[in-house]
């Protein structure tokens, strides 16, 4: 009895892969697919809507419904579009979705782990767009860690998803994009969600054959891009040099603005930029704040003894102001000693 229980569980694995290599081959030949597409924020959205409309131009894809996982009472743009377009809605996690009722999974910005029950009901897999070339950037915020560690290029990647596991499945296509040095969040976001959108639909016109072709990720150079709170905001000025400060306002611009402590009160500080070949300001202390009559803006000392400059900022309790107004308010009618005393 023991040796044909056994041999039974040896068939299994064969019997599994057989029926999957029949399903590979039967869908070869099919004319459309069934696409269950994953995501919840503004970058699912440019992907769901190239999908829908590579869906109405082309016949490959005879059903797409969205899985979101918001759960206030308040729809989402995603949402609202998915209605607007009669895209069916279905609520993570309660799926109740059945084996092969859809082809393919499609995952873009979605945030949450995909397990075995969910990933083998769908008999092509699922894939996953990633705004970063992995295996650089795996984790929640690539794009915010490919502009705070002042990446030159970054990029997309299209992959398979495991199980249980993020950003470490097989990669089906990449793409290079040069990182300007004065890109901040939202364009970089952009631009990023239009490659992708791109790339998904791609791989849905070449399927099953693009998903045959994927390959291994690399294993050195794997990064990981944590997720980011607010408390990054904080300028550290003796730890941090004026580019990587900058990089910071870019990597975080339109979440948090830069914040720092000016004669104990918080500060925000808005509209930054550096300046090319700016000296080394090796007489004065790290934190130094001060107003530059040539470029209009408030200045403040870096790590390197370089300025990174702001061209508007605000005390807390208090509205946003110019530099200008700014320098009239706080620091004109300080004695001269005084005034170069001022650190942030």
């Amino acid at each position: 009895m023991t040796a044909k229980v056994h041999n039974r569980l040896q068939i299994l694995p064969k019997l599994f892969m057989k029926e999957k290599c029949y399903y590979f081959h039967k869908i070869h030949y099919r004319t459309y697919y069934k696409v269950l597409f994953f995501g919840s924020d503004l970058i699912s959205l440019k992907s769901l809507q190239r999908v829908n409309q590579f869906k109405k131009s082309e016949n490959l894809i005879k059903q797409l419904d969205l899985v979101t996982a918001n759960s206030s009472k308040n729809k989402t743009l995603i949402e609202k579009y998915a209605q607007m377009e009669n895209i069916k809605l279905l609520q993570w996690p309660n799926l109740n979705i059945n084996h092969n009722e859809y082809d393919i999974g499609v995952i873009v910005a979605f945030g949450h782990l995909i397990k075995d029950d969910i990933l083998n009901k769908f008999p092509l897999g699922m894939v996953n767009v990633h705004p970063s070339l992995l295996p650089r950037w795996r984790g929640a915020a690539p794009i915010i860690h490919t502009l705070l560690h002042g990446d030159e290029i970054g990029g997309v990647s299209l992959m398979k998803i495991k199980p249980n596991i993020f950003d470490v499945g097989e990669i089906i296509s990449q793409q290079e994009v040069p990182i300007s040095k004065d890109i901040k969040l939202p364009e970089l976001t952009e631009q990023l969600s239009d490659i992708g959108a791109n790339m998904l639909v791609e791989c849905l016109r070449t399927l099953p054959e693009c998903l045959t072709k994927a390959k291994p990720q690399n294993e050195e150079g794997v990064t990981y891009a944590k997720k980011i709170h607010k408390e990054i905001s904080e300028v550290r000025w003796s730890d941090m040099t004026s580019r990587e400060v900058y990089n910071l306002y870019r990597a975080i611009y339109g979440l948090y603005p830069l914040t720092t402590k000016f004669r104990d009160k918080q500060m925000k500080l808005f509209h930054a930029f550096l300046i090319e070949n700016d000296p080394e300001y090796t007489n004065k202390s790290v934190g130094s704040l001060e107003y530059c009559e040539n470029t209009k803006a408030i200045r403040i000392l870096c790590k390197d003894k370089r300025f990174i400059y702001f061209k508007t900022l605000r005390i807390l309790g208090k509205r946003e102001i110019s530099a200008l107004d700014f320098y009239n308010g706080y620091i004109k009618n300080v004695a001269l000693d005084v005034r170069k005393s001022v650190i942030c």
